[in-house]
């Protein structure tokens, strides 16, 4: 393995780590896309580390900062990151995805309800919608853009509840079940999570057949997410059985 290849390997192994499906759906994707495949679920899992998931909004600011600059090199041909050099010749927005990743670091309002809380990171979600349809030579529209908001608002859990923008959970959930964002960090809003999830599994447009590869296997693996969370099943993924099979219906949906 080249060093390069060991590079963007330990980006995709940390990817994996969060959305494990993803390595399991890799399959029925055709080898000679799967450079892209992999570097662009890393680079969105990157991103959103940088613009959510730092404990420092500081050191945010400044990873999202430099992953702004990174992405406007992209857009002149050029890259220094692992994760960006398969994406080289994608003709993406990529200095409006930046741009969106440094004003979402600075969004902290809390929304006051479902529709607030898929606002405040729908300018996110879009530029990322168009950059993945520049990727994967799709055509990006507002059922691309929902489906990563909800993306994004599914991925604040469990961690992000102990943040400061506390995973983003509308006022309107905490008030209706009495609870604090702290108490259900505690462990004591199994009820509200499972409203949240059924919320946020409303949102989320189903896939469709002419939806990239990635895109229709991640949309189809976030429902199973929700639809398990909102059991009260917990954060986890479904298992690896379960996994390939609704991959394999996913990916026959072409």
């Amino acid at each position: 393995m080249s060093g390069h290849d060991e590079a963007i390997a330990h980006f995709v192994a940390k990817w994996h780590r969060r959305e494990p499906e993803m390595a399991q759906a890799e399959v029925f994707c055709p080898e000679p896309q799967r450079p892209r495949f992999r570097a662009w679920g890393a680079l969105v899992h990157e991103l959103r580390e940088a613009g959510f998931e730092l404990s420092d909004v500081r050191v945010s600011a400044v990873k999202s900062q430099w992953w702004a600059e990174e992405l406007a090199n992209l857009a002149a041909g050029r890259s220094r990151h692992p994760v960006t050099a398969p994406l080289l010749g994608a003709e993406a927005d990529w200095p409006r995805l930046g741009q969106a990743l440094m004003r979402q670091v600075v969004d902290e309002q809390r929304p006051a309800d479902v529709a607030q809380a898929l606002q405040q990171v729908m300018p996110l979600a879009a530029a990322l919608a168009e950059a993945e349809a520049a990727v994967f030579a799709t055509r990006a529209g507002e059922h691309d853009a929902r489906a990563l908001a909800v993306h994004l608002l599914l991925q604040r859990l469990p961690a992000g509840l102990a943040a400061d923008d506390q995973a983003l959970l509308p006022m309107n959930l905490l008030a209706r079940h009495g609870l604090t964002a702290a108490q259900v960090a505690a462990g004591q809003g199994e009820p509200l999570l499972r409203d949240w999830a059924a919320a946020l599994a409303a949102e989320l447009p189903e896939a469709r057949a002419h939806d990239s590869l990635f895109r229709r296997l991640r949309s189809g693996f976030d429902r199973a997410r929700l639809a398990r969370l909102a059991k009260g099943r917990g954060f986890d993924p479904p298992g690896p059985v379960a996994t390939l099979l609704r991959a394999w219906r996913l990916a026959r949906r072409a």
